[in-house]
């Protein structure tokens, strides 16, 4: 999974802008009630970006369904964030965070 931080400049709130430029945004859309789910409406079964909010930070987690997905997500959002934000960001970090192993099913013996 990657995990990407949107860091603002002094004075500006990464996510807040995010959440108010999505309203118009034509390829991206909400999946959630609670607005918190991004879907890019040209791969809906794709995976989606699970975005929160740190102290301004944006930190969005791409949840891809396949590898091609995972480039697809990162690749969309992240050029969307420059093109939208170039002016407010001061940078965005990439984590490859590993995926957590599936638990292990109990043995009845």
């Amino acid at each position: 999974m990657l995990v990407l931080q949107a860091v603002p400049r002094a004075g500006a709130d990464a996510y807040k802008l995010l959440r108010a430029r999505i309203r118009e945004a034509a390829t991206w859309e909400w999946s959630n009630k609670a607005k918190t789910r991004l879907r890019h409406v040209q791969r809906p079964r794709g995976g989606y970006i699970q975005i929160a909010n740190a102290g301004g930070v944006l930190v969005a987690h791409i949840h891809p369904k396949t590898p091609s997905d995972l480039f697809y997500l990162a690749e969309k959002f992240t050029g969307r964030m420059i093109a939208w934000f170039e002016e407010d960001l001061q940078s965005i970090n990439i984590q490859i965070v590993p995926d957590a192993p599936a638990p292990r099913k109990k043995r009845r013996g």
